[in-house]
């Protein structure tokens, strides 16, 4: 009885997974690092991070971005990670925009791992006249 349960658990949720990714829109999120040098990552402690973000909006509807998350994942020359930050970045059809925000990391110090690439998770939150959807995206940063 339970596998039964658990199998009709698993072709609903399968199914709503299939009609949410199908009907949210194909919007893409980039990020890549401003300013640091890997010097600063030499020393262990808390290091400001900025970073550029660009949202482009290909379709034919406005979006915004109201709020996002970031979180470093595996080791690297520094971890982050955020609370979910409200923003307000409203985009028209066809449009793409870019905003500087910054994060406060962790830096491992040392050496070798100052030069090490950080690969970084993001979750973005969006509104649109259809609804809200989320995006997830992956950067891999490499240190300069």
């Amino acid at each position: 009885m339970k596998s039964k349960i658990l199998a009709v658990a698993l072709v609903l949720f399968a199914s709503a997974a299939i009609g949410y990714a199908k009907s949210s829109p194909n919007v893409s999120v980039n990020m890549q690092q401003l300013t640091s040098t890997n010097d600063t990552f030499y020393f262990r402690g808390p290091v400001s991070i900025q970073y550029r973000l660009e949202v482009t909006n290909p379709t034919s509807q406005p979006v915004t971005l109201r709020s996002l998350r970031l979180e470093s994942i595996g080791p690297g020359a520094y971890t982050i990670h955020t609370t979910t930050t409200p923003l307000k970045l409203q985009l028209g059809p066809n449009e793409s925009r870019a905003v500087t925000i910054s994060a406060w990391g962790r830096a491992r110090g040392g050496f070798l791992s100052a030069d090490e690439p950080v690969t970084i998770q993001g979750t973005a939150y969006f509104n649109s006249p259809s609804g809200s959807f989320v995006k997830l995206f992956n950067e891999n940063i490499m240190q300069p």
